[in-house]
């Protein structure tokens, strides 16, 4: 149990430390992503505000020809490097503007699109402007950066949507970033419930121990008591029965508290599995009812009439769980009833469905326990408060078995006046 519990700790930790290694990976990628993308942008704007400028030179016809090759037949009779080829540059642009050749903003952007366009395979959304500044190198912001353009001013470019920019440009990358982070998880989500339902299940299995070493002992106790008269005095032929049946009883009690616990148990750790068959409703009910109708179950004066609106009765489930459901709501309405128990079942077909009822006019449930009666181990306020033994397994049993038959039970109750107990099932 240790080492489950430890195993189940550490894979929980794995996963959160693979979640949060992810998140940090995404993260650098991110950064990495929106720096690569500025410094493009910062070399396409400086490549498209010198080929603007080399154009508006070229316009101007003053003698220099700008271009990029040397046509044919040209040679090169003097070569020499210029140390700071960037200062005069910058010098040639402000002298432009000042001779009237002024600069076009409007043509810079058409050229850097183009470039922006081959180089990264998108254009960002960006604006430019001019303006003034006393820097005297290009830099790179968070999400814009400066070009300087002459010796006073610099270009800004400025990325008006950078996530949409960035995720763009890494698409693939944060995809599967995304897809990885969702396996994990989900892998974390299934972990944990594994982890509950492993803790409730142990808890359960502790609860319900207890509960059937505590409970199966009275009727135990009772039968031993009643053997033991039996077989230590001479009773007359009418004592003896009653005496019988008070064993029967105890024995039905204790086997059907077993069957609930076992199979409770059984449906928490694994999926209830049920064997269905066609069976006529209505023989199978009276079966069950003829049970009760030939003894003084828990000494009480019984009646239990059925009635049966309906031609077609035959239904496909499972008669050996649907037995149990039936005994479970019969016992509970003899056992949270006065001395007189008045026990009705009523059952038809509407709408391609089996609708079955059980009220009785016993002591009833009050509204605030009613949300709760279905839950584990739980008892309403009547129950508790009286010396009715029980396990509080036996309607969570009940729901269990008619959720396995893709069915639901409902129940509607009033204090003083009885409980009325439906069960739909599909046909």
């Amino acid at each position: 149990m240790f080492k489950s519990k430890f195993l189940q700790i550490i894979s929980v930790m794995g996963i959160i430390a693979l979640l949060v290694l992810q998140y940090i990976w995404v993260n650098n990628a991110y950064q990495m992503v929106q720096r690569d993308l500025l410094e493009k942008s910062k070399d396409c704007l400086k490549e498209s505000v010198d080929d603007e400028l080399f154009e508006r030179v070229n316009h101007a016809k003053l003698g220099v020809v700008v271009q990029d090759k040397l046509s044919p037949g040209d040679e090169v009779l003097m070569k020499k490097h210029i140390d700071n080829a960037s200062e005069i540059m910058l010098k040639f642009q402000e002298g432009m503007n000042q001779i009237g050749h002024k600069y076009s903003i409007d043509r810079i952007d058409t050229i850097l699109q183009k470039k922006l366009l081959r180089r990264i395979g998108f254009i960002p959304p960006h604006s430019l402007q001019i303006i003034k500044t006393k820097i005297n190198h290009d830099t790179i912001y968070k999400n814009y950066l400066l070009v300087r353009f002459d010796t006073k001013q610099s270009i800004k470019l400025t990325l008006t949507s950078p996530n949409t920019s960035i995720l763009t440009k890494a698409k693939y990358i944060f995809i599967i970033s995304i897809v990885l982070v969702f396996f994990v998880g989900v892998i974390l989500i299934l972990q944990f419930k594994s982890m509950m339902r492993d803790k409730k299940f142990t808890a359960f299995m502790k609860d319900y121990t207890k509960i059937l070493a505590h409970e199966m002992r009275t009727p135990i106790n009772n039968i031993y008591m009643i053997v033991s008269r039996i077989i230590s005095t001479t009773y007359d032929k009418e004592k003896n029965l009653y005496l019988s049946k008070e064993c029967l009883n105890q024995c039905s009690k204790m086997l059907l508290g077993i069957d609930n616990i076992l199979l409770v148990a059984k449906s928490e750790h694994t999926k209830l599995q049920i064997t269905k068959s066609n069976v006529d409703i209505c023989t199978f009910l009276e079966k069950i009812v003829d049970k009760y109708k030939n003894q003084a179950f828990l000494n009480k004066n019984l009646t239990i009439t059925t009635e049966y609106a309906t031609n077609d009765s035959t239904a496909n489930i499972d008669p050996n769980l649907m037995e149990n459901v039936f005994v479970n709501l019969i016992e509970n309405a003899i056992k949270y009833s006065g001395e007189t128990v008045d026990i009705r079942i009523f059952c038809k077909v509407e709408n391609n469905n089996l609708r079955i009822s059980v009220k009785d006019n016993g002591f009833g449930i009050p509204k605030s326990d009613i949300k709760d009666i279905f839950q584990l181990f739980e008892r309403g306020k009547n129950a508790s408060d009286t010396s009715i033994k029980g396990f509080g397994i036996g309607l969570y049993y009940v729901q269990k078995v008619i959720v396995a038959h893709q069915g639901q039970v409902s129940v509607s109750s009033e204090e003083g006046f009885g409980t009325e107990f439906t069960i739909n099932i599909p046909m």
